[in-house]
């Protein structure tokens, strides 16, 4: 569920919205539906699209995934807008093991948790909320 901070325009707002929307990309995992992150997402955000796209082909021939929760463990921004308007922040997130399964039970792959990714995500306020346009590795990493 959103919550009421995740709608407003402060650094506290972002940091909440960028919680809950880590939140849709691991319910996207786990589901398969995308619809809640695709309103939440900017569809140019390449690196959303690849991961969606992966997750989406496993599930076409009857498999699915459990697990890959991703937890926000710290955010930083120093909330100020670039040339178009979008606010930065760096990102400190967890992901739990992601075990994939083939349409008959079979373990297919294993991801192991990770405890510590440093990431970038680059968000816009747009129409009175937030949208993500970008996550991932900081540039030049």
């Amino acid at each position: 569920m959103k919550p009421a901070l995740a709608d407003q325009n402060t650094a506290e707002g972002l940091e909440a919205f960028t919680e809950y929307w880590l939140e849709l990309f691991s319910y996207g995992y786990e589901t398969n539906d995308w619809a809640e992150f695709d309103e939440a997402t900017d569809p140019g955000c390449r690196t959303c699209g690849n991961l969606k796209a992966e997750v989406q082909e496993h599930y076409k021939n009857g498999g699915w995934i459990e697990g890959g929760k991703i937890s926000l463990k710290s955010t930083s921004t120093d909330f100020i807008g670039n040339t178009e308007g979008s606010i930065n922040s760096f990102i400190d997130i967890k992901q739990a093991n992601i075990l994939y399964y083939d349409s008959s039970g079979l373990e297919l792959k294993r991801t192991d948790n990770t405890d510590s990714i440093v990431g970038v995500s680059i968000a816009f306020w747009e129409d009175g909320r937030w949208v993500m346009l970008d996550f991932g590795s900081p540039e030049g990493t």
